[in-house]
């Protein structure tokens, strides 16, 4: 009767067992034929349609959303503004709105990159550096042009090159920025110390509307601007270059401008992002073929305000040839550089964040050779006179 009764206890205590197991089981189990898959508590309408575009974009190998191209107003960037209007984009397959898309802001692309608000940008690589060596997520893939900065001094300052800045007063717009960077350079590369063990030069911060001011009255004795704002106060008289990072034989050849890439973009995308460097490459190239008529269209279509012919003037003297390979030793270049001049933190090894900061990507070609062919008549996009 005991033994009786003892199995009884036990078979009962079987029984609940395997109902809480059953119950537990559907609540976290859902069983299809023989298998049994782990399904989630609770599906929002919105997760499941992130969830169906994920598995149609592994599946097909489309894209889940359009890859994300920063662009701004500025000069530099007219390559971008080209592979758009001249439809270099499309002659590479790719469809506006599928593959890819274009967004402008007026925060930084590295804040753009960060938070995923863009997956390709356009920027100067001496002020991509400081961020990448704090942890930007994200890589160079190709150079696009050479340029961009110069020195400006007074014209009653008898100053004529950069060795005459020694113990002057040279404003920038932000320190850090590649103006700034760029200037250090060119100090260090004359023997004049701007390191906080060794300034020989004072530093002045202004807005970039006052730091042209600051020149003509005075405050200052030279200014590190970009172009083509530097080109234009040249014009005006307001002072004269006694550097210039197109010309000069210390960065004449050294790639300023790239495309810049999150790593997660090129994690998952590679094939399409190629194929958006690859249009931007073509681009760059005819800008370069097509100097004059290039500044056409970038004005014509308002990608900028400007003058057209300060914008041609200062594009010749970039080489719009973009290279891949010309991009990886500028990168190289530059941190060396930054870490002498301590712009970059002291612990970091700077072959090490050149080699993680530099991505070379399958299907794109090193440099474009050979004349460039618009996909669509340029004479197209411009207006009628």
């Amino acid at each position: 009767m005991k033994m009786k009764k003892k199995y009884l206890q036990f078979f009962s205590l079987i029984t609940v067992f395997i109902l809480v197991f059953t119950a537990c089981g559907n609540k976290t189990k859902e069983s299809t034929g023989d298998t049994v898959t782990t399904a989630p508590e609770a599906t929002t309408d919105t997760e499941a349609a992130t969830d169906a575009e994920a598995t149609a974009d592994a599946a097909d190998g489309t894209l889940a959303a359009p890859i994300k191209i920063l662009y701004g107003a500025g000069l530099c960037g007219i390559p971008l503004h080209i592979a758009k209007q001249l439809q270099f984009y499309e002659a590479e397959g790719l469809v506006e709105g599928v593959d890819y898309e274009y967004v402008t802001s007026s925060t930084t692309g590295v804040e753009m990159l960060s938070t995923k608000q863009a997956d390709v940008t356009f920027g100067l690589v001496a002020a991509m550096l400081a961020p990448l060596d704090n942890g930007l997520e994200a890589k160079t893939v190709v150079g696009i042009h050479t340029g961009c900065i110069q020195i400006i001094a007074a014209k009653d300052k008898g100053i004529s090159g950069v060795a005459d800045l020694k113990g002057k007063k040279i404003g920038v717009t932000q320190l850090g920025a590649s103006p700034h960077i760029v200037t250090q350079r060119a100090l260090a590369d004359a023997g004049i110390g701007s390191t906080a063990e060794n300034m020989e030069v004072e530093f002045i911060v202004y807005d970039k509307d006052n730091i042209a001011l600051a020149l003509e009255e005075n405050q200052v004795d030279a200014i590190a601007t970009e172009d083509p704002k530097a080109t234009t106060l040249i014009n005006e008289g307001v002072g004269i270059s006694v550097f210039n990072s197109a010309t000069s034989d210390l960065l004449k050849d050294e790639y300023c401008c790239a495309l810049w890439v999150r790593n997660e973009t090129l994690e998952e995308h590679p094939e399409q992002v190629a194929k958006i460097v690859t249009a931007i490459q073509k681009a760059s190239a005819w800008v370069d073929q097509n100097v004059e008529l290039a500044a056409k269209i970038q004005l014509d279509n308002e990608w900028i305000v400007g003058d057209l012919d300060i914008d041609i003037a200062t594009i010749s003297n970039f080489k719009y040839l973009p290279s891949v390979s010309g991009v990886e030793e500028a990168l190289t270049r530059n941190i060396l550089d930054m870490k002498e001049l301590g712009l970059i933190k002291k612990d970091t090894d700077a072959e090490t964040l050149a080699k993680n900061s530099f991505f070379r990507l399958e299907g794109v070609e090193d440099t474009i050779a050979g004349t460039v062919e618009a996909p669509i008549d340029p004479n197209t996009q411009l207006k009628s006179e």
